[in-house]
């Protein structure tokens, strides 16, 4: 394991590119604490906090964890993630390990391009089926499901548990989810949690 401290332009990128990942309308829940190549998201009001309030908040931290991946690989970081629990630091929601790499994952650098470009208005047009498996594909990489519902272009992000590390699980997929239709220039917007619209404008949470 690396020794040294990540640079300040470096920690500056990772935390920025986390940073704007969706709130699903909660004050960003988490903070960070960095020691060398290791950033650890920490959840720190958690015992005190109400179990569906405490859900959104996971969600929303593991959707920061995968655009911090994102910005390691555009910086030619691997990173690695383990989640919950600890039993010695019960705040610690999900600690990263970032180190250079000669060959960073090809994925993530473009999906670290669809952050940057998440503010342009896209069409409102809905995924073709090609799309549709492509963005199957995305949750099933993060141990998630995307299930489609039988209404308009909605879809949902569906974990195998309800354990605190499957919300951070399921934070994590939804955010590969909606950069990939990013990427693709299809517009989705996260409804209510794990809920997506795709294609259509919404008044809440842009991509």
């Amino acid at each position: 394991m690396l020794t040294d401290q990540l640079t300040s332009a470096a920690l500056g990128v990772l935390l920025h590119a986390a940073g704007t990942a969706p709130g699903l309308h909660v004050p960003r829940p988490w903070r960070a604490e960095v020691d060398g190549h290791l950033v650890d998201l920490y959840l720190d009001d958690e015992p005190a906090t109400p179990d569906v309030v405490a859900r959104v908040r996971r969600i929303a931290t593991g959707a920061a964890v995968f655009n911090l991946r994102c910005a390691a690989a555009s910086l030619s970081f691997d990173s690695w993630v383990s989640l919950y629990p600890y039993p010695h630091d019960p705040g610690l929601a999900a600690r990263i390990l970032v180190e250079p790499t000669g060959l960073p994952d090809r994925e993530l650098q473009q999906l670290y391009t669809a952050i940057l470009s998440r503010d342009i208005v896209r069409p409102a047009t809905p995924p073709d089926a090609q799309l549709r498996r492509m963005l199957a594909r995305a949750a099933a990489i993060e141990d998630a499901q995307l299930t489609w519902l039988p209404v308009d272009s909605l879809a949902v992000v569906v974990t195998n548990g309800a354990e605190p590390a499957d919300q951070i699980r399921a934070g994590i997929a939804l955010e590969r989810v909606l950069l990939t239709a990013t990427a693709h220039d299809v517009r989705a917007d996260c409804l209510n949690h794990t809920l997506i619209r795709f294609g259509e404008r919404t008044g809440t949470d842009r991509r």
